[in-house]
């Protein structure tokens, strides 16, 4: 049904780079939430905006129309990679105990 996580692994078969999934989250089976991470050493190689391009494709592929993204104002590189993917529009912003939550929606482009 479009929902779980996918192991991140360079092309040569490497060690584990991190993950790329489409979740719950914060969001809601019909409209879940784009998430990634990746470990120190595999951080700044375009891993997650590959990962991410992939999964976003195989989540709207389940009919999907809106997915979504949260991240907190400090994590530039997660912005970054929202960025390079495009698609992505901040809608509002919420907090928690941990401070400041960003929302982006991506809506599924029809060609």
């Amino acid at each position: 049904h479009g929902i779980g996580a996918f192991v991140l692994r360079p092309r040569d078969g490497g060690q584990p780079a991190g993950y790329a999934a489409i979740v719950i989250g914060r969001g809601t089976v019909e409209e879940p939430e784009l998430a990634y991470e990746l470990l120190p050493d595999a951080q700044g190689h375009g891993y997650a905006t590959e990962a991410s391009r992939v999964v976003l494709a195989a989540a709207f592929a389940t009919g999907r129309r809106r997915i979504w993204a949260t991240i907190r104002p400090w994590n530039a590189a997660s912005l970054r990679v929202l960025d390079k993917l495009g698609g992505f529009r901040h809608v509002r912003t919420t907090s928690d105990e941990q401070g400041q939550i960003l929302w982006f929606a991506c809506e599924k482009r029809d060609r």
